[in-house]
Order: C-alpha cells, then sequence, then structure tokens
C-alpha cells in the first residue's frame, strides 16, 4: 500500500481548574502524535522517506442538566 511502517502515540492527563466561583472544573490535556515511512512507491512519487505528526489539545467535561443529560460544556471562566 505504500506505508512502509507507522507509529502513533496517544497521551491523556486529566488536570483540574478552579472557577472564579470557588467551583473545581476537570480538564484534559492530550497529545496525539503520528509517525509514517513511506515505501519506494510514495518516496517515488515525491512524498519523501518520512512524515511526523503532533498535535496538543485540551477538553473538557460536558455539563449536565437536572436530569443528568449532557448538554455541552456551558459558559466557563476559569482561574489560572
Amino acid at each position: 500500500c505504500g506505508i512502509k511502517s507507522a507509529e502513533d502515540i496517544f497521551k491523556i492527563k486529566c488536570v483540574w481548574a478552579k472557577e472564579q466561583d470557588g467551583t473545581v472544573k476537570e480538564l484534559v490535556e492530550c497529545f496525539f502524535s503520528f509517525s509514517v515511512c513511506y515505501d519506494s512507491m510514495y518516496r517515488k512519487a515525491g512524498h519523501g522517506n518520512r512524515a511526523k505528526y503532533n498535535f496538543a489539545f485540551w477538553a473538557v467535561r460536558a455539563t449536565k442538566d437536572n436530569t443528568g443529560k449532557e448538554i455541552g460544556s456551558g459558559p466557563t471562566k476559569l482561574t489560572w
């Protein structure tokens, strides 16, 4: 298929942030990395020997209404 090898890394770390009203909100720090080594077919097509992609992002747990249904992240004001 043109790909000689591939490797990925996915890391997740929970952290806690205090809001201005004193409540604590769970945040999730995430990191994703993907590397691929191309076989001769892709190298001849001009894709080079390899490619590496890194992506970091944050996530928040969805807010729930009084019935427990998730309704989205809602307005947040974090204090660092």
